[in-house]
Parts: structure tokens; sequence; C-alpha cells
């Protein structure tokens, strides 16, 4: 009752004094902790830091703003393509698809400032709580994690951003009207925030719902290995990659044996799972629905069984997509069942095959069927396939094959499934298992971005030959998203990203 009463009370006060300020920043003070008069005893400490991860899943679990548009749904449509059943899609998903995004349609960055904004009301009050040493360093351990991934997400998306380190608690801050960071500047403050979790990385605690020491090194990898291979960072990265990497440790026993039970909702926080964050079946939104199909274009014998059902279907597989996981399924992939449905299961006479993706679909026995799948953002495949790009750019062709082949078992069930230590095959391989491996997880994207492959893609069908390499002639940025128009309409600091105008 007490925090109750304070959360309601400071609410109240703040909320006249900062509403312009958040209008124009687009950060929503919808953070009553911030307030200093708020610090007062360790209960305050304990209740901010799980309200880092509640912004950044309700930022990461909306139906437009997700690691599959961010991360997946612009390799475009070799991939991707609409619903193959009603033949519809609407105007931002095929703009996403096709990569002609416009400020006035794109996704925007609240959620994910207001994250940060969390974030650095914990850092700075932190200590005014009178909090143990043991609960202190777990939340400012906790914040400077939570941090790096937003701000890694960031720099990857928009590139130029603003850079805030202090919670926004009055409209006189600079804050309120941020200028936008240098790439670099962007890129520093990640490790910088990587560095200090580091530090305190011992009170992390094994809450697979919030930072651990797994999480920690997994995200510091991808960042060494992003920094390596696509901002010329240079062999410290490798080696700073290779550290967090045998940190965590490569072996197949972190594998679960039976790819489906990686995302089993009765067992979501199982052991090959790093960092997710809940999705219970009182919340609404994500992308899985999009998956799902309309019960009226379905036999009734077939809803649920096996055909997910829900409202209109947006997202399917292309055909071609499509027909290699097939092909892969043939050579005894049996990841494939997971990542696809397919079947004449439509109630048209014409009988004609439909395809929907199986991973995440929530549970089915209920109809519509509820989207109750955590969100998961590291994963320990993630990790071996990490390994396995870091033996890539070191040149141990041999070393890659060897992490590459922990996946390749799982799938295939053979040892040494890939033996071939050609540079160009190691490497064509590498990408082939991400296709396989981690289709609807938004991690493609970047996949291809850091091995180089995305530039020999064609995003667009209905363009032929037009390759992403083609498109940065166009427009040299054309790999980061525009920001928003209503962001920059906010704050006349801001600039539109080069390329995006």
């Amino acid at each position: 009752m007490k925090n109750t009463i304070k959360l309601i009370g400071i609410a109240i006060l703040c909320a006249a004094a900062l509403s312009a300020c958040h209008k124009d920043l687009e950060i929503p003070y919808d953070n009553a902790l911030s307030a200093s008069n708020m610090w007062k005893d360790a209960s305050d400490l304990e209740q901010s830091v799980p309200g880092i991860y509640k912004r950044l899943h309700s930022y990461l679990s909306d139906s437009d703003c997700n690691v599959f548009y961010f991360g997946e749904v612009r390799v475009g449509d070799y991939m991707w393509g609409k619903s193959l059943e009603s033949d519809v899609q609407n105007g931002f998903m095929i703009a996403c698809r096709h990569n002609s995004m416009t400020p006035s349609n794109t996704i925007g960055w609240s959620g994910l400032y207001s994250t940060i904004d969390q974030a650095n009301a914990v850092l700075k009050h932190a200590a005014d709580c009178g909090a143990s040493k043991s609960t202190l360093d777990w939340a400012l351990a906790q914040a400077y994690f939570a941090r790096a991934y937003c701000y890694f997400h960031a720099a990857r998306v928009w590139g130029e951003v603003p850079v805030n380190t202090l919670p926004v608690e009055s409209t006189n801050q600079e804050e309120c009207y941020p200028e936008q960071k240098s790439v670099e500047e962007v890129y520093a403050q990640v490790e910088a925030d990587i560095k200090a979790c580091e530090a305190l990385a011992d009170n992390l605690g094994n809450e697979k719902y919030f930072g651990t020491k797994d999480a920690l090194n997994t995200l510091k990898a991808d960042y060494a290995l992003w920094m390596y291979s696509t901002r010329d960072g240079g062999s410290k990265y490798l080696d700073m990659a290779e550290q967090a990497l045998g940190a965590i440790g490569i072996s197949s026993s972190r594998l679960l044996p039976d790819y489906s039970k990686v995302f089993d909702r009765t067992n979501k926080k199982n052991n090959e799972i790093i960092f997710s964050l809940a999705l219970s079946a009182s919340d609404t939104g994500g992308y899985q629905v999009y998956f799902c199909h309309p019960a009226n274009l379905i036999a009734p014998s077939y809803r649920n069984n096996p055909v997910p059902i829900s409202a209109t279907q947006w997202w399917s597989y292309s055909k071609g997509f499509v027909n290699e996981l097939k092909a892969s399924e043939k050579k005894g992939d049996t990841r494939v069942k997971t990542n696809l449905g397919y079947g004449p299961y439509s109630s048209a006479s014409d009988k004609h095959e439909i395809t929907w993706c199986n991973k995440l679909t929530g549970n089915m026995e209920k109809s519509p069927v509820v989207q109750d799948n955590d969100l998961i953002y590291y994963r320990y495949g993630y990790v071996v396939m990490l390994d396995a790009e870091l033996k890539y750019y070191k040149k141990d062709y041999a070393g890659a094959n060897k992490s590459l082949n922990i996946i390749a078992k799982r799938a295939y069930g053979k040892d040494n499934y890939y033996t071939s230590t050609a540079p160009s095959d190691v490497l064509d391989n590498i990408v082939h298992e991400y296709f396989m491996e981690f289709p609807a997880e938004g991690m493609i994207w970047w996949a291809l971005i850091r091995t180089g492959k995305i530039w020999d893609m064609v995003p667009n069908s209905e363009i032929p030959g037009e390759t992403f390499k083609d498109l940065r002639d166009k427009n040299p940025n054309i790999l980061l998203w525009p920001i928003a128009q209503g962001s920059l309409n906010k704050n006349n600091k801001l600039h539109q990203i080069p390329g995006w105008i």
C-alpha cells in the first residue's frame, strides 16, 4: 500500500511538469521511481529493475516492432512473402520486405528510450536506497546490461542516435532535446556499459528474464564480432569474442537433444535459453500471431490441428524458401517440422497447399491460439554459431566446422556433417545453417550483414537482379532504418539518416 500511494502521488506531481519534455523527446514518462524522492529504501530499487525489462518487453512485443521485423523481414522476398492463402499484406509490411520504408511509415524508438531512461534512473539513484551491497551491485549490473543491449540495438538499426545516460527528470535537461551522436560514440557507449557490467557480473544472478553472465557474454561476443566484421575494428575484437565465448563454453551439452523442445511453451526456461522476456496468456500483440491462419480459410478438421488459427495471416515464407526448407528436410533435417508447417489444409475446393511457421505458435488448445510463448533473444544455439563465425574470421576453418557440426549433429543426426575446409564452403555452410536454425527468430539479417552475404541478396523479386549492393549505390545507408518522422517533428535537433530523406 505504501508503495502504491507513493507511486500514484509522485506520478501526479511529475506529470504536468514533464509532459512537454517527454512529448518532444518521445520518451513516455511512466516511471515514477525516477523521481529522486522515491529512492528511499531497498524496495524501491528492487521494483525498479524489473521495470527495465518490462519496458523492453513492451517495446519488442508489439506486432509491428519486434526482433522479427528488425532482424529478419528485410532479408526480403528470398525468405518472406505475403500470405500464400489470403494474398494480402499491408503497406508497412511490404515496405519492410522490399526495404522501401519511409520516415512516415517506419517504426519509432519511443519504447526503446523508455527502457534506457529506466536503466538510467537505476544507475543514478541506486546508491540512494540504502540497499545491501549485493542488491546494489545486482541492480547496477542489470541496468548496465540492459542499456548496453538497447544501445547495441539502436546503433545497428539507426546508426546515429541520441545517447542519454541520465534519466529525464526535469524539463530543463538537455536530455529532453538530445542531439544524435556519431555511430562511433554510440558503439563506444555499448562497450563501456558491457565493461561496467562485467565488473559487477558476479551479482547478475541466474534469472533468464534478466541479465545473466551467459547473457552478458553472448551480448559481448555479438558486439565484438559485429565490430570486427562491419566496423573494421581489428583483431582485438576477435580476442574479445573469443574470451566471451570461452567464458560460456562451447559444447553439445547445452543444446537440447530435440530442437522442437527449445520452443516448448511448457518449459520456457529450458537449458538452451540464455535471455528471454516473458509473454503470458494475458499479454497481447507479438509478431507470432501473423503466422496464424483465419479459421474460415481452413477446413474445420485442421483448425489448430495442425494449422494455428487466429486472425488474418499476414506473413508466410516465400515459395523459394519453402522449397529450401523441404530440400533440407529430405536430407534428414529434423528442424524443418518445427520451422515449417505445410499441406493441403484449405477449405477451398482446389485444396491448394498452404504454409505457416510452426515455431512459437503458442497454446493451440485454445481457439484462436493464445500467444504465450516467451520472446527469445539469446539461446545457446546462437552462441555455437557465433563461435563458428569467430573461427571462420580467424581462418581456423577446421575449428569453424567443429562448432558448426555441433548444430548439424542435432539437426541431421550425423557426426562431421560438414567436412570441407575451403573458406568459401565454410562461409556458405555457416550462412545456410543460420537460415535453417533460426527462421522467425530475428537473427538472420544480422548474420548476413556480419558475413557480407547480404550484398548479394535480391530483396525484391519484383525487381529481378537488384541486389542490396545495387540498393547501396542509391542509398549508402540501405542497411539502416529511417528515423520516424514523428521523432524528427518532436525534436528539431535530430536529423534524418542520410540516404533516407
